[in-house]
């Protein structure tokens, strides 16, 4: 009589040791190498002190993250961890990935965060007191981030040297989302320039390595701003303008800059590149609510 075949027995491994073994053998961009760090962290704090890892306590971390995680996050964090496991798979810790047979989850189809409207913008820009050297300093990083989409973590890297003229325009080279060098770039409009230069204008011998944007008093007096102070800055001014609200966050003034740019007239293409979207179907999402609430469907049925 055969006996059943019996599923094999996960080994206990040190899976906090595991884990630095794992992000410190990573090929990856900065960006890629801190979301797998903080996606490892986050899974070993919910592991705890467990030494053993099945594909049902996969299934349970994953519906734990989807009851406290976004969408997006939950399926990045997945992606971390199925290549994590696979890597203790290739370095014979284990025999098989305990995440293979776990579904992603679909990421939501527009966007977590509204746009700012053209009236809310200019009440941001107003609100903004430019008589302060912090002022100047704010209002040149949210005219970039409105006229030119930068993200948070753009203005942050952005350095003094990173403006240069380009066939009679200013540009500004972007060290992008992801990337390992400053290849990309963004147009600057007079606001945008003049916005900079009165900051600027503020600071002596600078050098081209030096931040676009620091701090302009006590301990943090010259240093580059912080991705967190960049963004309690501009939430802070947001707020003052009222169009702060559990959907809008400093991001949604990026996705002002498509938005609007969309109103403007231009083509999906010409967005794709001033966004810097690395897919065209990112941008498509901007063409698709813009059309939906532009001419809705549903202004046509008569009853």
């Amino acid at each position: 009589m055969k006996r059943a075949a019996t599923a094999p027995v996960a080994p206990k491994l040190n899976y906090r040791a595991l884990a630095e073994e794992f992000l410190n053998s990573l090929d990856a961009s900065p960006q890629t190498a801190r979301t797998y760090k903080e996606a490892m962290k986050n899974f070993l704090n919910w592991l705890g002190s467990k030494t053993v890892v099945t594909p049902l306590d996969m299934k349970a971390y994953k519906e734990w993250l989807r009851l406290e995680r976004a969408a997006n996050t939950v399926a990045t964090y997945l992606v971390a961890l199925r290549r994590f496991f696979q890597y203790c798979v290739t370095e014979g810790y284990l025999s098989m990935n305990p995440v293979d047979n776990v579904k992603g989850i679909k990421r939501p189809r527009g966007h977590l965060r509204q746009d700012v409207p053209r009236d809310g913008i200019r009440r941001l820009f107003d609100i903004v007191n430019r008589n302060t050297l912090i002022g100047k300093r704010d209002f040149a990083i949210i005219n970039l981030m409105v006229r030119n989409g930068l993200r948070v973590i753009e203005v942050h890297r952005a350095n003094v040297g990173d403006i240069e003229a380009r066939q009679g325009r200013q540009i500004l080279r972007v060290f992008g989302k992801g990337r390992d060098e400053r290849d990309e770039f963004v147009v600057l409009t007079e606001p945008v320039i003049q916005a900079i230069q009165d900051f600027l204008s503020f600071r002596k011998d600078m050098k081209p390595n030096e931040p676009l944007f620091t701090g302009v008093g006590g301990s943090n007096h010259g240093k580059r701003l912080t991705t967190r102070t960049i963004s309690r800055q501009v939430s802070r001014h947001m707020v003052r303008s009222g169009v702060k609200n559990k959907k809008t966050s400093p991001h949604s003034l990026r996705h002002s800059f498509v938005t609007l740019a969309i109103q403007s007239g231009a083509s999906i293409v010409e967005a794709q590149v001033a966004a810097r979207h690395r897919s065209i179907e990112t941008t498509r999402v901007y063409f698709h609510e813009h059309d939906r609430l532009d001419a809705p469907i549903e202004d046509k049925i008569q009853i």
